[in-house]
């Protein structure tokens, strides 16, 4: 598990690094979960649609029908890393980001998903894809609000930290 918060100046870089060697050779996807009427809920949605800029067959949103996504994937006959970004209490300080591989992921999380992680992520697994969460540590989930600023900070370094390992991975 790797734990990331405002390091002085190599956050981003040990973000992408981590990135790089949690995905290895294969295809790297992105799938943004959450919220955005929940403030910082909607954190891995914003994420996913930034990427989805550049890489539109390669980043997706729960908008985007989330369950359908991983059953293509997973029908794909390639070495793939599904990552999956979402807001989600970490107990750390708001904005926190932290990679959890599959292992790590608990069968028996609560969640406000349709379809849990922990299913998506052994349905994926079951066809030789590997899965990693990444968590940002929420600091309101307000009905209505605005993302936070610790939140917005982590979206932008993470939609950073793929930019090279996305454009290596998927052309």
């Amino acid at each position: 598990m790797h734990k990331l918060r405002d390091a002085p100046g190599e956050a981003e870089e040990d973000l992408r690094s981590h990135i790089e060697n949690m995905a290895g050779a294969g295809r790297i996807y992105v799938l943004g979960l959450g919220n955005t009427d929940r403030a910082d809920d909607g954190a891995g949605i914003l994420v996913a649609l930034a990427l989805k800029k550049r890489f539109p067959a390669f980043s997706f949103s729960e908008h985007d029908g989330i369950e359908g996504v991983v059953l293509d994937i997973s029908e794909k006959e390639e070495d793939a890393t599904v990552f999956f970004v979402d807001a989600a209490n970490i107990c750390l300080a708001p904005g926190s980001i932290k990679l959890i591989p599959k292992e790590e992921i608990k069968d028996t999380e609560i969640t406000t998903h349709r379809v849990a992680v922990a299913l998506m992520a052994a349905m994926l697994a079951s066809s030789g894809k590997k899965t990693v969460v990444v968590g940002i540590q929420p600091e309101t989930i307000e009905f209505r609000g605005g993302v936070s600023e610790p939140v917005l900070a982590s979206i932008s370094k993470i939609v950073s930290a793929f930019l090279e390992p996305m454009t290596r991975a998927n052309g």
